[in-house]
């Protein structure tokens, strides 16, 4: 089947359109209301394609190159009307504008660009939605004409293309830790060279492969459950939008490697039990790494609000929804002074004005930053916790004691 082909996710049994049902993980028809399995579904096409005489698609083999899309746009017929549709060339499943029925072109997963796996859909539309309004709605600092006045202009389900790195992290690091003793006015300190060599095992840590989606997004709506992957099929995508990749495996290969150095750094340090801890030096290396290419669920809602659009992501797997929201500045104001003037007045009934002053802005600074965090939750990962397949391995682990301190307290 040549790139530029398309097909439709016809039933088995009357030949209308199927979607895959995210309740039954089965593909339904939607007229005659039938249920198949995707095995089922898979045997039917490739029995239908075999029939029509056409070329069988080769899985990739491992050490292929993997082809990237360039920029443009590409013209396909609609295999059930034959209307011409043009769309992005990494666009793998679209809507005919004209008959209302979903195509997909196999030649965008095929060969070389085939995806390894899939994770299907196991949430709805409706629970996309429910989910969404949950979210927002006991949010103390959200305006209130938010929950009333905004609408939800876009939701679509897209499997969005990922590359997954697997593979052995080293890591050689030192510090300077201290033990501190607190005496009355006095305190002792005790400092040692530490070292630490370790190994870490990582296992699919997905980072996306599309431009067209914003990485902090994509990695806010982690984690995903990766034993539940499947063998690609394309009887996963009726029903939803797909795209192939377009960002190299490279270009995304520093996004992995510092996910994991942020958490093989994280567990070598919790090794040195000491009351201060400086890192000296932290060198990861990396090793056996494999890569996978991966459709991973994903729901995408847009809404508008006060002239302003805002996005937000649901895992189709897991459900977890994630967004940036707006701000009531009044409300944030009020807040923040409620909670100065609280602690200011407390605080005079035991302490001197000026410390109090400083224990105020500093806890009033924490307050303000947890509750903005709050309502800005969407961040670029910098760890890659969830997707270790085991725990830290020492290899080498050595303290050393350099010296004592004894300290007058200012």
């Amino acid at each position: 089947m040549g790139t530029d082909q398309t097909m439709a996710a016809a039933c088995p049994a009357c030949g209308g359109e199927m979607k895959f049902d995210p309740v039954s993980s089965k593909l339904k028809c939607e007229f005659c209301a039938s249920l198949f399995t995707p095995e089922e579904v898979d045997a039917y096409w490739k029995e239908k394609e075999k029939a029509a005489g056409a070329p069988q698609q080769e899985a990739p083999q491992e050490g292929e190159d993997w082809d990237i899309a360039k920029d443009g746009m590409k013209t396909y017929g609609c295999s059930t009307c034959g209307a011409e549709l043009i769309a992005n060339e990494t666009t793998a499943v679209m809507r005919c504008p004209y008959c209302g029925n979903q195509t997909i072109v196999p030649g965008q997963f095929s060969g070389s660009i085939k995806p390894d796996h899939i994770i299907p859909f196991a949430h709805t539309k409706d629970e996309a939605v429910s989910r969404y309004h949950q979210y927002y709605q006991k949010r103390f600092l959200l305006p209130k004409s938010f929950v009333t006045d905004n609408h939800v202009s876009e939701i679509q389900g897209v499997y969005v293309p990922f590359w997954l790195f697997s593979g052995r992290a080293s890591i050689d690091a030192t510090y300077d830790a201290a033990d501190v003793e607190r005496r009355e006015d006095y305190e002792i300190r005790t400092h040692y060279d530490v070292k630490r060599k370790g190994t870490l095992s990582y296992e699919n840590v997905p980072t996306d492969a599309s431009k067209r989606m914003e990485d902090s997004l994509m990695d806010s709506v982690e984690p995903y459950k990766m034993d539940e992957m499947k063998p690609f099929s394309l009887t996963y995508l009726p029903g939803f939008l797909a795209e192939r990749f377009d960002v190299a495996k490279e270009e995304n290969e520093k996004r992995a490697h510092d996910r994991v150095k942020g958490t093989i750094c994280d567990e070598t340090q919790k090794t040195v039990h000491h009351n201060e801890i400086v890192s000296k030096q932290e060198q990861v290396d990396f090793h056996e790494e494999k890569t996978g290419y991966a459709l991973l669920p994903v729901w995408l809602l847009t809404t508008r609000w006060n002239e302003k659009e805002y996005k937000f992501a649901m895992n189709g797997q897991t459900g977890k929804m994630i967004g940036d929201l707006p701000i009531s500045v009044p409300k944030f104001l009020g807040v923040i002074a409620a909670v100065f003037f609280a602690i200011l007045l407390i605080g005079l009934l035991f302490l001197d004005a000026g410390a109090v002053l400083i224990i105020d802005l500093i806890v009033v600074a924490i307050v303000g930053f947890v509750m903005y965090g709050s309502m800005k939750p969407v961040v670029q990962a910098a760890d890659a916790d969830h997707y270790v397949s085991e725990t830290l391995t020492l290899t080498e682990q050595t303290e050393t004691f350099t010296r004592k301190e004894k300290r007058k307290k200012s």
